[in-house]
């Protein structure tokens, strides 16, 4: 119940929050005012400062490397696959 008035006042994040959002604070999609609760709260919390450094440096490195094109029929496999699973598993 404190985290959802919390999040309605502007509070400070709590851990879980932060590793859920991790994502859009890195890419700067939070509003400036959420963006500096998180930053207050990365300044003091171990944990979750190296949470969102290694979750930048494993973005950094997966756009590093090169793009790979999936065969043509990767994707109706996959289609047929599932169908067989759902059919197997009624």
């Amino acid at each position: 119940m404190i985290n959802f008035f919390k999040n309605i006042f502007g509070g400070e994040p709590g851990c879980a929050e932060v590793r859920e959002a991790s994502s859009e604070y890195l890419e700067a999609d939070l509003p400036p005012p959420r963006m500096a609760t998180f930053q207050a709260h990365l300044n003091k919390c171990g944990p979750c400062l190296a949470f969102v450094e290694t979750l930048s440096a494993t973005i950094g490195m997966l756009t590093r490397l090169p793009r790979v094109s999936a065969p043509p029929s990767f994707k109706q496999s996959i289609i047929e696959r599932t169908r067989q699973e759902d059919q197997s598993n009624q």
